[in-house]
């Protein structure tokens, strides 16, 4: 489903790249983390979770990217959204093992809450029903995820 939005590189208004470049970074430290925690975790369950969630960040990512094509000049003037999730990924990582993969959960919340915000800002409606798409599919991944991970009691 998600494999066939491959299009020719469309140009965006200013305020739509802006956007997207915001999804893209909070998606790079998507893929990031949940990659990373994917090595850390010791349950089968986890790594297939994050590993999934990792490689759902980095396809959406890639889709951004590819339809950016030229980045935006920096005016000084970033949307501090991005930092705040770069932060708590990083925060979350630093947890203790037994703690990681509650937080990095809770940041990929935060995340799909953030990016379907930005979404709506989006001019362009067609690319944004695209993302809305890879949204859908992530969260899908962590409410099953969710749901596999309580009755595994691996969170109360």
């Amino acid at each position: 489903m998600l494999d066939d939005h491959r299009s020719e590189k469309m140009l965006y208004p200013n305020r739509d790249s802006r956007v997207l470049c915001d999804m893209l970074s909070m998606c790079f430290d998507g893929f990031f983390a949940n990659s990373t925690l994917c090595g850390r975790v010791g349950n089968t369950l986890d790594k297939h979770v994050f590993k999934k969630v990792s490689s759902l960040y980095r396809r959406l990512a890639e889709r951004l990217l590819h339809s950016v094509g030229t980045l935006p000049e920096d005016t000084g003037t970033m949307n501090p959204e991005p930092g705040y999730i770069a932060t708590a990924y990083l925060s979350a990582l630093n947890a203790a093992d037994k703690y990681a993969p509650s937080r990095v959960m809770s940041v990929n919340w935060q995340v799909l809450k953030r990016i379907g915000k930005l979404v709506r800002e989006l001019d362009n409606k067609l690319f944004a029903n695209i993302i809305v798409d890879y949204l859908a599919c992530i969260q899908i991944v962590l409410d099953k995820a969710q749901q596999r991970r309580k009755a595994a009691k691996l969170i109360e």
